[in-house]
């Protein structure tokens, strides 16, 4: 299909967001997993984010076949576009002056958006960060010992468990950035905690599913509790009980880390796809 069968459909409302992405969530849950995730979080937060902003790829039939997201200050966002299409969308933003601090997502299609980007608007981009996607097809499994075990998270772990998700959003984002609380996911027993001797040392929370689909995130071991496995136990132990409620599991996972990548798939997850990040500069 051609960018010139498309429409680009901004959107400013995540209620309106989350209807119009529906169907495509439901085909592609993987793909359109942060879509979802934030998309849900802003519904039932507006506060969450300054001015978000979604772009609807919609056919000539009137089907939303790709997905958009950009909020700000992060990266817009390619969820599910073929590399035309997101040419597209770079030609219809660069026409209409908009400003940009890089795009992110599935591979092809960001690469696409960033090379029509920097050609319409003089801009120089450069890739900050390659990611990998992971499914886990099987029952995880840690294949060493692990001390301690596994705990849902209850109201009482609030506090540690929102300073350890900003530590966690520092350290992907940088200092300064600002991680949301996660006491919605606690309620909803999606965060889970490793305990060892008495006290938690370990955390990982999983989004509300979409498309029968969860995204295992904010892992988190405190620098001075590493080295124990601790993390590989609380992931494993939370994607267990996610896929024991019927739910599908992902992750992303820096590639530039081959420890962590190295844990995953001996844990079962399987890598599917790749995500970048590209920086755009004047």
């Amino acid at each position: 299909m051609s960018s010139a069968s498309l429409s680009y459909r901004l959107i400013t409302e995540p209620a309106l967001a989350r209807t119009a992405f529906a169907a495509l969530v439901e085909r592609e849950a993987e793909a359109l997993s942060v879509v979802a995730s934030v998309t849900e979080g802003l519904v039932a937060d507006p506060a969450r984010h300054v001015a978000p902003r979604w772009w609807a790829g919609t056919d000539e039939a009137g089907e939303v076949v790709a997905a958009f997201m950009h909020t700000p200050p992060h990266h817009l966002h390619i969820a599910h576009a073929t590399p035309v299409q997101a040419r597209g969308l770079a030609v219809h933003l660069a026409g209409s002056h908009e400003t940009l601090p890089g795009v992110g997502g599935l591979r092809a299609p960001t690469e696409a958006f960033a090379d029509e980007w920097a050609m319409r608007t003089g801009v120089s981009a450069a890739v900050s960060m390659e990611v990998g996607r992971f499914d886990l097809p099987v029952r995880p499994r840690v294949p060493f010992e692990v001390p301690g075990g596994f705990r849902t998270a209850t109201a009482d772990d609030s506090a540690l468990v929102d300073e350890w998700h900003q530590h966690f959003y520092e350290a992907i984002d940088g200092a300064g950035a600002r991680a949301s609380s996660l006491d919605r996911h606690i309620a909803a027993g999606r965060v889970g905690l490793w305990i060892d001797r008495g006290r938690p040392v370990s955390m990982a929370y999983a989004s509300p599913a979409n498309g029968g689909v969860t995204r295992v995130s904010g892992v988190w071991t405190p620098p001075e509790l590493r080295g124990h496995g601790y993390a590989s136990g609380v992931v494993a132990a939370l994607s267990s009980a996610r896929q024991d409620a019927g739910e599908s599991c992902m992750l992303f996972t820096d590639l530039a880390n081959p420890t962590s990548n190295a844990i995953y798939q001996a844990m079962g997850y399987r890598r599917v796809g790749d995500n970048v990040s590209i920086t755009f500069r004047a």
